[in-house]
């Protein structure tokens, strides 16, 4: 016999409900970089959880971090369909891009998990590419 699923009354507090204020504090930068900083200089009880989110964190592309985060901060106000059409405008561009194809090579087709990310450090990161991602396109989707 199946279970029915918990009520919203009774579904509790999940495990990141507990880290917050540490999620609060740690991500509140500006940057990509600002966010490394806190989540390194992290002490105390969070301070495990901090390094290994950081050490994660790094790995990925720098460009992605980058274009995730300003779609992160910008998104806050933004309606459904602005969320939407943004989400379509970067997918669209990103999977045209290297990166996108550099990981499917590092971890399905040569499985040596090691990318050659495009830039290679997020300083290397260029602003008007982060804000070309989030530009109109000449064929936007159309939400009805």
């Amino acid at each position: 016999m199946r279970s029915s699923p918990p009520s919203p009354s009774r579904a509790g507090e999940g495990p990141i409900t507990a880290r917050r204020a540490a999620i609060d504090r740690l991500f509140a930068g500006g940057t990509v970089e600002d966010i490394l900083s806190r989540l390194d200089a992290e002490a105390g009880s969070e301070a495990e959880w901090a390094r290994a989110l950081a050490a994660a964190i790094r790995v990925k592309s720098p460009l992605s971090l980058k274009i995730a985060l300003a779609q992160v901060r910008r998104g806050g106000g933004w309606s459904f369909e602005d969320c939407m059409r943004a989400e379509f405008r970067i997918v669209s561009r990103v999977a045209r891009g290297e990166d996108f194809y550099e990981g499917v090579r590092a971890v399905i087709v040569d499985k040596d998990n090691a990318p050659r990310w495009r830039p290679a450090e997020l300083a290397a990161v260029d602003a008007a590419e982060i804000e070309r991602h989030f530009a109109p396109l000449a064929r936007e989707l159309a939400l009805t």
